[in-house]
């Protein structure tokens, strides 16, 4: 009993330290504090499957083995949208009566599981990765503490800004479409209603993650099984089970839905479920083995047929639309990012936000960038440091400096120079590849910008200081990302000097 009421509180206490640490990464009112936490994102179950090809394989093959050995822990310990379950749940029970704190055993809804983890897996492979980018646990987390919980931090933040405004710094609140703060509400709506009343059962019948490692969860070495000698039907494990998969008339226990939280082992008073090895029979090795070859199949072949490009379903997007650095491409961002909006969070300038119909109906939420609020720093690589499934691939800092995601175009007839006969010169001042130069225009010793597009990589530095409105030099969007030349280093010449020169 004590090393049960052990472990059930390392567990309590690993899981809050880690949703902290997550909803912290989300929530940061300092960018580089951003980074702290990142690390956190590559142990997600849906970033780290789609991440297999074009990062490492570690995360995936970890969350997989610790699911094999000890059943469904990750939805415990590592989920943000899980643990975050679990403290609704306890703030809920504060409301309750003594019987309604009370769970039941709740028989599985086993066709509707199996549908939506059948039909996710389906869409997704043949090019409809929406169902996926809607059901991810983390990604939805990621959407709910960006969008809902981090602008009411800000917003306290602020507060204390105006008391103490040496020890608080105004943070600006960049306010994005409707949608964006619509949908994250009606997922934050439905998991605290569900949780509140039902326990975990959002993780049990809806969330895709949680079935597809309740496969793996049924042939987990270890597992709680309940001792039939010993169990005198109390039913007391049963009342705390909050996935409410204990059947204590038949003395069974639902492995594919258990979370490994431990509450029952700790509340039996007859010591009758225990944690035990069930790797002994060998008729069981043989099913766990020929599951594992069928699963470990069915996702190296998922991720392949997708990471080759091969899809039977496909919606254009806006050639509009301009992509991260190191997105590589319209395509490549849509199959693998879940809009978890980790690189929203992490851009020091806020420039890359959710767009609605930017990459067609299958990419909603995914980030794009804007140049209404800032530039892309010629000397930043943070959107791809903290993306957890490599939709953005990690760039150095000399690849990201020639990686062109736009081209900057110009339009004469808009410039301050042409309209106002002035000189202005702002977006030659602000380019860093010096792609733009100002050449002579008209009488006397006007100038006005000429871009060459060999050094262009579409940073935005001069769509964003240019001050006419329209636009006189806007973005516009490379669909495939393509590399351009490095900036020209004018070399300085050596002048000798015989004496001080005055």
């Amino acid at each position: 009993m004590r090393i049960y009421q052990f472990i059930r509180r390392f567990r309590v206490l690993f899981s809050l330290l880690f949703l902290i640490g997550i909803t912290c990464f989300f929530t940061a009112i300092r960018v580089q504090s951003v980074q702290w936490f990142s690390w956190l994102l590559k142990v997600q179950f849906v970033p780290a499957l789609l991440s297999v090809f074009i990062a490492s394989l570690w995360a995936l093959a970890a969350i997989l083995l610790l699911t094999l050995l000890f059943g469904r822990i990750y939805c415990s310990l590592l989920c943000p949208m899980g643990i975050f379950q679990d403290v609704v749940i306890r703030i809920s029970n504060l409301f309750k009566t003594k019987k309604q704190k009370r769970f039941g055993y709740i028989k599985e809804v086993r066709w509707l599981r199996y549908s939506i983890l059948t039909l996710t897996i389906a869409l997704w492979i043949v090019g409809f990765g929406l169902p996926l980018l809607l059901l991810d646990p983390y990604s939805n987390y990621g959407r709910v503490a960006t969008h809902l919980f981090k602008p009411v931090i800000t917003l306290f933040n602020n507060g204390l800004h105006y008391i103490w405004p040496g020890s608080f710094y105004y943070q600006s609140h960049i306010a994005i479409s409707l949608l964006s703060y619509l949908l994250p509400a009606a997922i934050l709506i439905t998991i605290v209603v569900m949780s509140a009343l039902w326990g975990r059962l959002f993780c049990n019948t809806i969330c895709p993650v949680g079935t597809f490692l309740g496969f793996i969860s049924k042939y987990a070495a270890f597992r709680p099984v309940i001792n039939k000698d010993a169990c005198n039907h109390c039913a007391l494990c049963v009342t705390k089970c909050k996935a409410e998969c204990i059947n204590s008339k038949e003395q069974k226990i639902d492995h594919s839905r258990c979370v490994g939280c431990f509450n029952c082992t700790v509340a039996c008073a007859q010591g009758a479920i225990t944690y035990t090895f069930c790797w002994r029979k060998k008729s069981y090795l043989s099913d766990r083995r020929n599951f594992l070859t069928f699963s470990g199949a069915v996702i190296v072949g998922a991720i392949a047929y997708r990471a080759s490009g091969n899809k039977l379903l496909t919606f254009s997007s806006s050639p509009k639309t301009v992509t991260p650095p190191g997105a590589r491409s319209h395509e490549h961002l849509k199959r693998f990012c879940t809009a978890c909006h980790a690189c929203v969070v992490a851009c020091p300038s806020r420039i890359i936000q959710p767009t609605i119909t930017g990459y067609g109906l299958d990419g909603l939420m995914l980030p794009a960038i804007t140049f209404k609020n800032g530039f892309c720093s010629y000397n930043c690589t943070r959107c791809s440091e903290v993306c957890p499934s490599a939709a953005i691939t990690r760039t150095t800092m000399e690849e990201k400096k020639v990686i062109r995601i736009g081209k900057a175009r110009f339009t004469p007839r808009r410039c301050v120079v042409t309209t106002d006969g002035t000189d202005c010169g702002a977006c030659d001042e602000h380019c860093p590849t010096k792609a733009i130069r100002m050449v002579p225009f008209g009488r006397g010793n006007l100038r006005r910008p000429q871009v060459d597009e060999a050094y262009c990589i579409g940073c935005g530095a001069c769509e964003f200081i240019c001050p006419t409105n329209p636009k006189a030099i806007v973005v516009v969007a490379e669909t495939t990302h393509t590399i351009a030349l490095p900036p020209k280093v004018e070399k300085q010449e050596q002048v000798q000097i015989d004496s001080f020169g005055f």
